[in-house]
C-alpha cells in the first residue's frame, strides 16, 4: 500500500540542509555545551586552506564585507539518496541536482552585506528510481541542444539558468529578498506566461524565490554570528518547524574549530552540528488514516572556510541523515472496501549531501 508522505519528508531534507545555512525566525544563543560534529579532522580541509594557526588577543567580528564590483561564483550541489519502504513495497531514489552561480556586487551595505547581481550558467539534473524491480533514469543539462519541450519538463530547475536577477544578503549571511525576476518566471512558464493571470504570476513568482532559489542560494551563504568570535568560540540556531502534520526542532550547532593565516588568506573553519527534534504528537490523523510516529532520527554535520579576509565563503560541505518510522492504519471503511488494505510499517531512509565549492569565473 503506498501512503503520500515521501514528497513531504524530501521537502523536510531540505528544510534540515537549509536550517544549517539561514537560521531565520529562530532564536540564536552561545553555546558552550557544543555537539562534535564527527568529522574526520584536518584531512577534510585542502592543503590551501590550512596554515599557521592566529592567537587572537581579542574576539573579532565575522561579516560579509562585500565590495562594488566584487565578482565571485560557487558550484552548488545537493546528493540525495532516499529508500521508502511502505508496506512490503520498496521503493529507492538517488538524485543529483548540480548549479554553477555567479556573483557580482552592485551594492555594499553599510554594515556588511549588500545587493549582488546574480546569474546561473548552467544546471544538471539526474535521477534514478528503482521500485519493485523496476529502474527508471531521468537526466538533464541545460547546455545540451535540448528541445522546447525538455526545457519546458525541467523548467523548475532551468529557469534562472542565463536570466539575471537580484539578491539582498545581510551582513549575516542570511538573504533578505530576492527581485527582478520578471524574467525567471517567463522562463518557467515558458509558452503558458501569455495565458497566465497577473495575480497568478505574482504568487508564482514569490513562491519560487523562496523555494526554488532562496533554498538553493543560501546554501553558499553561511550564517553567522552576532557575537565577535575566537578559537572554540560557538553559537546556536533554534528553529521550530511545521510541515504538515509533522512537527518538530531544528537545533543547529556552530564552533570555530580554527582560525589560520592560509596561502588563500585569513579562514575561519567553523564545524557545525545538527539535530532534529520531533515535537508533534505522537498520533496524527492524516485524512488517509492515522499514522503513529515510532521513530524520526535527523542528524547532520558540516564544514565550513569562511574566507575573513574577502568576507565571504570559500567552501562548505553538509552532510544529513534522516530515519523516519510510523505505523499506519487505513481507515476502517477502506479496508472494508479493498480487502489487501491492512495495517502496515512506513520507513524512510535518506542521506543528503550538500556541497558549495568555489566556481572560477
Amino acid at each position: 500500500m503506498r501512503f503520500p508522505y515521501p514528497i513531504m519528508l524530501l521537502c523536510l531534507l531540505l528544510a534540515v540542509a537549509a536550517c544549517q545555512s539561514s537560521g531565520d525566525d529562530g532564536a540564536q544563543a552561545d553555546s558552550t555545551d557544543v555537539r562534535t560534529a564527527n568529522l574526520e579532522g584536518a584531512d577534510r580541509i585542502n592543503a590551501e586552506e590550512r596554515g599557521s594557526p592566529i592567537v587572537l588577543d581579542t574576539p573579532v567580528p565575522l561579516r560579509y564585507t562585500f565590495r562594488k564590483g566584487d565578482r565571485f561564483g560557487y558550484r552548488i550541489a545537493t546528493d540525495q539518496q532516499v529508500t521508502q519502504v511502505s508496506d512490503t513495497v520498496k521503493d529507492s531514489n538517488h538524485q543529483v541536482i548540480t548549479y554553477w552561480y555567479r556573483f557580482e556586487v552592485l551594492e555594499a551595505g553599510t554594515g556588511g552585506g549588500g545587493r549582488l547581481r546574480v546569474l546561473c550558467d548552467r544546471v544538471t539534473y539526474a535521477h534514478t528510481q528503482s521500485t519493485v524491480g523496476r529502474e527508471r533514469s531521468m537526466s538533464y543539462d541545460s547546455r545540451a541542444d535540448n528541445t522546447p519541450e525538455v526545457d519546458k519538463l525541467y523548467a523548475q530547475y532551468n529557469a534562472p539558468v542565463d536570466t539575471p536577477f537580484e539578491i539582498v544578503v545581510a551582513g549575516d549571511g542570511q538573504i533578505q529578498r530576492i527581485e527582478k525576476l520578471g524574467d525567471v518566471i517567463k522562463n518557467f512558464l515558458s509558452d503558458d506566461y501569455a495565458t497566465t493571470k497577473s495575480d497568478y504570476r505574482q504568487s508564482l513568482e514569490q513562491e519560487y524565490a523562496n523555494t526554488g532559489l532562496k533554498q538553493v542560494l543560501q546554501l553558499a551563504f553561511q550564517k553567522l554570528p552576532d557575537a565577535p568570535v575566537g578559537k572554540d568560540s560557538s553559537w546556536t540556531i533554534v528553529r521550530p518547524e511545521k510541515l504538515g502534520y509533522l512537527e518538530y526542532r531544528n537545533d543547529a550547532v556552530y564552533r570555530i574549530r580554527e582560525i589560520v593565516d592560509a596561502q588563500s588568506g585569513r579562514l575561519a573553519h567553523i564545524d557545525a552540528a545538527l539535530t532534529s527534534i520531533y515535537t508533534g504528537g505522537k498520533t496524527m490523523d492524516t485524512g488517509q488514516g492515522i499514522a503513529t510516529m515510532d521513530a524520526f532520527d535527523v542528524n547532520g554535520k558540516g564544514l565550513t572556510i569562511f574566507n575573513m579576509d574577502a568576507g565571504r565563503v570559500r567552501r562548505r560541505s553538509l552532510q544529513t541523515d534522516v530515519n523516519v518510522r510510523l505505523y499506519v492504519e487505513p481507515p476502517q471503511e477502506l479496508k472494508e472496501m479493498v480487502p489487501e488494505s491492512r495495517n502496515f510499517w512506513w520507513t524512510q531512509d535518506a542521506h543528503v549531501e550538500n556541497s558549495i565549492e568555489p566556481y572560477a569565473l
